[in-house]
């Protein structure tokens, strides 16, 4: 694939209907996901939210006065164009190779290791905060939270390793998306000669 078909992609006119909708389809997935997991990670640490994300997402603040809300909406707008690209990198990918989709279950299944792996790289990001928690901070950690005023620093520091390695999940788990399209139309592509 050249840089110029990402930049200005070249898409059949029949598929681009379908590529939209499975745009808008992975923007929700996408969002929902954030809705959870930020619905999980302000029960491990509410300081994360309330002395960070509340004002980085302060234009959003809903008028009822509900911190789960305001989590909730942040988690929606923290991700749900990761799963719109997401979804549209998957689509394009597929396009590129053969000029046509594949059906909505191998797309899914792509999506799906997406999904998975990011759940995955979460968990280990957890993790690691719990293992942070038991090496102490780094100075900039200290410093940052001592700017913000965070009480429970152990909290705060885990729900952000779980919020970073979630990101960095979502794009190996885009990888290994493309990786499964791609091994799926070769396999396709050798059914075909044989029959």
């Amino acid at each position: 694939m050249k840089l110029v078909d990402l930049i200005y992609p070249s898409i059949p006119l029949s598929t681009v209907g379908r590529i939209a909708a499975l745009t808008a389809a992975g923007a929700l997935v996408g969002g929902f996901y954030g809705v959870l997991h930020d619905q999980v990670t302000y029960t491990i640490g509410p300081e994360y939210f309330t002395r960070f994300k509340f004002d980085q997402f302060s234009y959003a603040r809903p008028a009822l006065d509900s911190p789960r809300l305001f989590a909730g909406i942040i988690g929606f707008l923290a991700s749900w164009w990761v799963g719109a690209l997401t979804a549209w990198v998957l689509a394009r990918v597929s396009v590129k190779r053969e000029g046509l989709l594949p059906p909505h279950r191998v797309v899914a299944k792509s999506f799906a290791l997406v999904f998975a792996t990011t759940m995955v790289s979460g968990v280990i990001g957890y993790c690691w905060g719990l293992y942070r928690r038991t090496t102490g901070h780094s100075e900039g950690w200290r410093d940052w939270m001592a700017e913000l005023g965070v009480i429970d620093e152990k909290a705060f520091m885990t729900v952000g390793y779980i919020h970073n390695a979630s990101y960095i999940g979502g794009s190996v788990g885009m990888f290994f998306g493309i990786m499964y399209l791609i091994r799926w139309w070769q396999k396709e592509r050798g059914r075909n000669r044989t029959l």
